[in-house]
């Protein structure tokens, strides 16, 4: 009778174990919690050698098997756009000539803000479509996204090209809004209304157009 009741008594500890530890599968965890998969790896969704935590890593009492956290890919790291500087008239008439030459045939005359679309260069000159153009009377800018400053001086000059050396082309009047489309070191290239109501193209200092 004591042997019987010694077999019940085994059979209903088994019985009331908790889930979790009879699903879970052999092998001691190390100090933090996980351990490498050895046996019946398939059966627990793991790959045999892979490495995995039971218990939260040792902070709780549920025997889920869990999986190292994979580490995030790092965002690609993106350049910038560089756009090609642009090249324009820097004269109010700039012959176009028919060779590489300035005895060479006329064949058109470009005016102020022209911008030249080379095809080729020459050591004196710039090749396009139309002809040849001279290097002696153009300039250039780095095109930037359109924005509009204010002359912050009594009055803000604009020159032919980026050099207060160069020949002025007019002036506007303090609180004057100029259309910037390009710029050039500390020179801004763009538009405005001058003091007699007339379109006003070039180059203002950055100094005193902001």
């Amino acid at each position: 009778m004591k042997k019987i009741i010694s077999v019940l008594a085994l059979i209903l500890c088994f019985a009331f174990l908790p889930i979790q530890m009879i699903e879970a599968h052999p092998g001691r965890t190390d100090a933090n919690g996980g351990h490498t998969c050895r046996t019946n790896c398939e059966k627990w969704g793991l790959q045999y050698g892979e490495y995995h935590y039971h218990n939260g890593g040792g902070g709780s009492s549920n025997s889920q098997v869990k999986k190292p956290a994979s580490p995030k890919a790092a965002a690609p790291h993106t350049q910038p756009k560089i756009l090609p500087s642009k090249t324009i008239v820097a004269v109010d008439n700039a012959n176009v000539y028919s060779a590489p030459s300035l005895d060479s045939v006329v064949t058109a005359t470009l005016w102020y803000g022209f911008e030249i679309k080379a095809s080729g260069t020459q050591p004196e000159f710039i090749s396009m479509d139309q002809g040849y153009v001279s290097k002696t009377v153009v300039t250039s800018y780095t095109p930037i996204t359109p924005k509009t400053v204010k002359i912050q001086g009594e009055k803000g000059y604009f020159f032919s090209t980026p050099s207060i050396e160069s020949p002025g082309r007019g002036y506007a009047v303090r609180d004057a809004l100029v259309q910037i489309v390009g710029e050039r070191g500390d020179w801004y290239y763009g538009s405005t209304i001058d003091a007699n109501g007339k379109v006003l193209v070039g180059f203002v200092s950055k100094s005193v157009a902001y």
